[in-house]
């Protein structure tokens, strides 16, 4: 680990709960990318994917949930799911005061996963893409549906109880050495409260319900037999989102920790998040020169050919509905004929003609439809990002 120098600090998250960083950081940053760690563990078991990334000029930082690793709180406690999204945003700011300018990625693990999803619904614009690892929205519980109900309730009058968080750490990985450092490993534990469990199922939940408004670049990785975090809930996500830019890959025969798998069969994941990383990294790069260069970067013309419809077709039509204003003062000049009815100026229908202009307020409401046919075409504009989101 030639290239990165390390260092730890600590911030104050929400409620005044310290929490505890650590970063590892090359002599010239390309971009940043934060770890989000799973429950139970802390921020310091990533170190497959930084070494794997040394020498590419990415800076790596990770923080200690509250309730875990050197964070304070209570272990595995937090009273609402947003607390580790405020945390999160105040690391998030450290990082982009340290790498001003330079792209940020959000990587998360397991509970990570929801994490870091929920953070990328709150703060979408902060990131330059996610990844999310045996993502944790769908978690197998061993559980019966009575139980849980009755954790829910119970949750209310007794939100710090502590139990299992019923994890079996030889469903982490086939990899025996891992397993053992795990199990050793004074920093990680196995409890959880009553009112982290219910905050922890209700926003994996909302995760996988809004996935659509996810539009930023996205790689989801998890193992095909995770028996930790249902596969499905990765899936889901990747089916529903919006993202243009959008990868999945299922790693067929490994287990939870993909990147901590035995020997050789952490090669692959490792060398997909790589791979994507970098490749997102240039992409930024390029998206950066599209403004000067926007007719000789073809790789770009499609995200901009997408921007500028959008933004001409209501552009375009104002003008048609000015057209039709044009036309409706035309319509006037039929008002001014009404010297025929004159004639009758001794029945003084007159008064009553003025009436007839009466249509003249009916012409502004022609003009609303006008104005609601921009406002049709906005959901057009939406249906085309919707369809190559899918696609890819």
């Amino acid at each position: 680990m030639t290239g990165y120098k390390h260092a730890e600090g600590e911030f104050q998250g929400k409620n005044d709960t310290r929490i505890y960083f650590q970063s590892w950081k090359p002599l010239k940053p390309k971009a940043s990318v934060i770890i989000v760690h799973g429950v139970g563990e802390h921020s310091g078991r990533y170190m497959n994917l930084i070494n794997k990334m040394d020498g590419k000029s990415i800076s790596f930082y990770a923080a200690d949930h509250r309730g875990h690793g050197k964070s304070g709180g209570k272990k595995g406690h937090t009273d609402f799911f947003m607390d580790y999204i405020h945390d999160l945003k105040l690391l998030v700011n450290i990082v982009k005061n340290e790498n001003s300018g330079l792209p940020v990625f959000l990587l998360g693990h397991s509970m990570g996963g929801t994490i870091a999803c929920r953070y990328a619904l709150t703060y979408q614009d902060d990131l330059s893409g996610l990844v999310l690892s045996g993502a944790g929205v769908k978690p197998i519980i061993n559980k019966s549906d009575f139980f849980i109900s009755a954790a829910k309730g119970i949750s209310g009058l007794l939100p710090r109880l502590s139990i299992s968080n019923g994890l079996i750490v030889e469903d982490l990985t086939h990899d025996e050495e891992v397993i053992r450092d795990y199990r050793a490993d004074k920093l990680n534990h196995d409890r959880v409260t009553l009112r982290f469990s219910v905050e922890f199922l209700k926003n994996g939940e909302e995760c996988i319900n809004r996935a659509e408004e996810l539009t930023l670049p996205l790689l989801l990785i998890h193992g095909g037999q995770d028996r930790i975090c249902d596969v499905k809930g990765s899936q889901l996500i990747y089916e529903r989102s919006s993202s243009i830019d959008k990868q999945i890959e299922i790693f067929e025969g490994l287990f939870h920790e993909t990147m901590n798998e035995e020997g050789k069969m952490k090669e692959t994941p490792l060398n997909t998040v790589s791979k994507w990383i970098t490749s997102m990294i240039s992409k930024v790069k390029a998206a950066a020169a599209t403004p000067a260069t926007a007719p000789v970067v073809e790789k770009k013309e499609p995200v901009v050919q997408q921007a500028s419809p959008a933004v001409k077709k209501p552009a375009a039509k104002k003008p048609a509905a000015k057209k039709a204003a044009a036309k409706k003062p035309a319509a006037k000049k039929p008002a001014a004929k009404k010297p025929a009815a004159k004639k009758p100026a001794a029945k003084k229908p007159a008064a009553k003609k003025p009436a007839a202009k009466k249509p003249a307020a009916k012409k502004p409401a022609a003009k609303k439809p006008a104005a609601k046919k921009p406002a049709a075409k906005k959901p057009a504009a939406k249906k085309p990002a919707a369809k190559k989101a899918v696609k890819k």
